[in-house]
């Protein structure tokens, strides 16, 4: 993928990380130090008080394709939705915040097969697999926030 560099993706990723956990004080009352920022591959963000994970993905290509892009292995290996731990699932895209719960994102992808197309790409070598959902439906799966 031409468009794809995984330290400026690593970097907007991470801004919207610290987006959501503002969305989250903002809109739940929950305060900062309720909120625990991670680094492992199970989940970005956690509310403590309530034990609740998110996973935090930004889609910086979904406003011009229409379609956003749900990674699930990478090297030969389980990853992002495949191998999380968050009950929750958030998607920038195109300014937006959606909020899924995990479980319902993987009976669509996995169970039913409510995706468009089957992609491959990331950094060379990593033959990442991705699940291409139309922006437009997978809004219907979520909660904006």
């Amino acid at each position: 993928m031409a468009h794809y560099n995984f330290k400026k993706d690593l970097v907007d990723g991470q801004a919207a990380e610290l987006e959501v956990a503002q969305r989250l004080m903002a809109r739940l009352g929950i305060p900062a130090d309720d909120i625990e920022h991670s680094t492992s591959k199970g989940y970005d963000l956690k509310i403590i008080s309530k034990g609740w994970t998110f996973e935090v993905k930004n889609d910086l290509m979904a406003h011009q394709t229409g379609n956003v892009a749900i990674e699930y292995e990478s090297r030969g290996k389980p990853t992002a939705l495949a191998a999380t731990t968050a009950e929750f699932w958030v998607y920038k895209f195109a300014g937006q915040f959606f909020a899924f719960r995990t479980e319902t994102l993987k009976r669509k992808i996995f169970e039913e097969k409510q995706y468009f197309k089957a992609v491959t790409g990331g950094d060379a070598g990593s033959n990442t697999k991705m699940y291409l959902v139309k922006v437009e439906e997978l809004k219907k799966w979520g909660k904006e926030i």
